[in-house]
């Protein structure tokens, strides 16, 4: 067999396997982008449920204000702002693939919104200043709506 015949075997070969090689690097790359995606979504939903839940729970407290007196309800504050601030140290730490950059964004910002209302109604019941009431109405009414955005950020990714 003539030498160039058996180079072009060769470097057909080693094309082949080099092809397969990328072809099978460019699957690991999709599975792993894969399980990240999936990784991120599954926190999400965590801190999503969570944040819920604490929400649910403040609120019963809140309902009960009336009933009780201003330190009391800034107590009940000051056992709730941790946390949110917990809740979002985790959404911070989350490992966000860009695709759910703005759905990330808006949840942060939706528990950095209550728990910023939160903290403006516990100035408010220390203070009786109304401006701090409404600030705090305002920042909740802020925080639902980035929560909206978040979810529809969220199913706009994928």
């Amino acid at each position: 067999m003539p030498t160039s015949r058996k180079q072009t075997r060769r470097l057909i070969t080693f094309g082949g396997i080099a092809v397969i090689g990328a072809l099978i690097a460019f699957m690991v790359f999709l599975q792993v982008e894969t399980s990240r995606n999936n990784d991120f979504k599954r926190g999400f939903e965590r801190i999503v449920t969570d944040t819920n839940a604490l929400t649910q729970q403040y609120t019963a407290e809140e309902d009960m204000w009336l009933s009780r007196d201003n330190n009391t309800m800034i107590q009940v504050i000051d056992q709730y702002l941790p946390r949110y601030d917990e809740l979002i140290e985790r959404a911070k730490a989350l490992n966000t693939p860009e695709k759910y950059k703005t759905a990330y964004d808006y949840l942060v910002s939706a528990i950095e919104l209550e728990r910023q209302s939160h903290q403006h109604f516990r100035n408010y019941l220390a203070t009786e200043d109304q401006s701090e009431f409404e600030k705090s109405s305002d920042m909740i009414s802020r925080s639902l709506e980035q929560s909206v955005n978040a979810d529809a950020a969220i199913q706009a990714a994928g």
